[in-house]
């Protein structure tokens, strides 16, 4: 039990040190020793993995470690400071400066994306909108997500949202990882993937891991075994060659092509659905026209009654703050209705559907109003011999005009919705 107490580091390079630690937990009717007298020390940059079968007291380890329980007895210094005697609030800000932790079952909020959950730490923390978003997306990118930043954890298969929480564990960047099981729900080759990414995230940042499983083969990775039996360390072994996840994950046979793979029926329309985000919902059409109309009413009447400007350039100004406000109503009430953001698919075809609907549907009722009703000649006669112009003379220039006028349309559109694209 004592051997890991005579580790050959210099006092400050350790980042815990765990000196006649026990827990006892009093039931009722008897007292359960869930830890025993337990010294450890871990340095900087070790990865180590910690055994034991169900009841060893490997979790009550792992939840002291974390500064989720206190010890009975003993002393917990982590990175100098004497924590396992430290208040619930203290302790809770240890743990949020210090401590990153990746989960068994991930723990990721269902309905928002993955960048919103790896931004939450930092807004524990009060860090701006901002600069959250921008080490969220760092930490995403860092773990290979960088193309699923708007996807909601039903949206990514098992080994991503395991990635999505270690990209929370990092987006603090904490000097410890503790993992609980990390691939317990994982297959063989989703859990190589993550070992990998664990052994480069410790080979080449320095960060501590400590990782809690009861699978030996998942211990193999770390560099140091511990093992637990009956609440004590009853060896500490380090591994001069620990297994290389990323190796192995090379030397496995090749996933089966999806696409050669029979699929259950409605498999392929979930896949597409899940990919694309699914349907625009209808009423944000709605929504949107009325946000344009609000938007250049209020343009309108502050440019001509306000500021008096008798200028034609006005109604340019009030199309675009009625372009704006369109789309952030628009993106607005998508997030509201479907309680996340827009997919870009999703966006593209807002943008797209707005257009060739709602705007292709008023040029035509304007194109009609100028043929079927008696306007003043001086308001149409220009415009209306212009277009007849246009289309006897050249059809094919004045097609491709349209065409990439509902281009520019669409771009600008799409763009603005990415732009008001909520996020918190």
């Amino acid at each position: 039990m004592a051997a890991a107490a005579a580790l050959p580091h210099r006092q400050e390079e350790l980042l815990i040190e765990l000196s006649g630690v026990s827990k006892e937990y009093d039931t009722g009717g008897s007292l359960v020793r869930a830890m025993r007298e337990v010294d450890l020390a871990i340095a900087h940059g070790e990865f180590v993995a910690i055994v034991g079968t169900s009841g060893s007291g490997k979790s009550t380890m792992m939840n002291i470690l974390g500064c989720l329980d206190r010890p009975t007895r003993g002393t917990y210094m982590l990175a100098g400071l004497d924590v396992g005697s430290r208040k619930g609030d203290s302790r809770a800000i240890v743990r949020n400066r210090v401590i990153g932790f990746i989960f068994q079952g991930f723990n990721l909020l269902s309905r928002t994306t993955a960048l919103e959950n790896v931004e939450l730490p930092l807004q524990y923390r009060g860090v701006a909108a901002r600069e959250r978003r921008r080490r969220a997306t760092a930490a995403l990118e860092a773990v290979g997500l960088g193309a699923r930043l708007d996807h909601t954890p039903n949206q990514l298969s098992g080994g991503q949202q395991q990635r999505v929480a270690i990209a929370r564990a990092l987006v603090t960047d904490p000097p410890l990882l503790l993992a609980d099981e990390p691939t317990g729900n994982l297959d063989t080759r989703t859990s190589l993937e993550v070992l990998a990414l664990l052994q480069a995230l410790n080979r080449d940042r320095g960060i501590t891991i400590v990782l809690v499983t009861h699978e030996r083969d998942i211990a193999a990775c770390a560099s140091r075994v511990v093992t637990m039996r009956d609440g004590q360390i009853v060896s500490d072994v380090r591994q001069a060659q620990p297994m290389d996840a990323a190796a192995e994950l090379a030397a496995l046979p090749r996933a089966e092509d999806p696409a050669a793979t029979p699929l259950r029926a409605g498999a392929t329309a979930a896949a597409a659905a899940a990919l694309s985000g699914g349907p625009v919902p209808f009423s944000a059409y709605p929504m949107m026209l009325l946000g344009e109309v609000l938007g250049e009413g209020i343009a309108l009447a502050y440019i001509g009654l306000i500021l008096e400007l008798k200028v034609l350039s006005y109604l340019l100004a009030a199309r675009i703050f009625g372009e704006v406000t369109k789309a952030w109503v628009g993106a607005r009430w998508v997030r509201r209705t479907l309680g996340r953001p827009a997919t870009s698919d999703q966006r593209i075809r807002l943008a797209l559907g707005y257009t060739v609907t709602v705007s292709g549907g008023a040029v035509g009722l304007l194109l009609a109003a100028m043929v079927a009703l008696p306007l003043p000649a001086r308001a149409t006669d220009g415009l209306w011999t212009s277009v007849l112009a246009a289309a006897a003379n050249g059809p094919v220039v004045l097609a491709a005009l349209v065409f990439v006028g509902i281009a520019c349309l669409v771009l600008l559109r799409y763009l603005l919705l990415t732009t008001f694209n909520p996020r918190r």
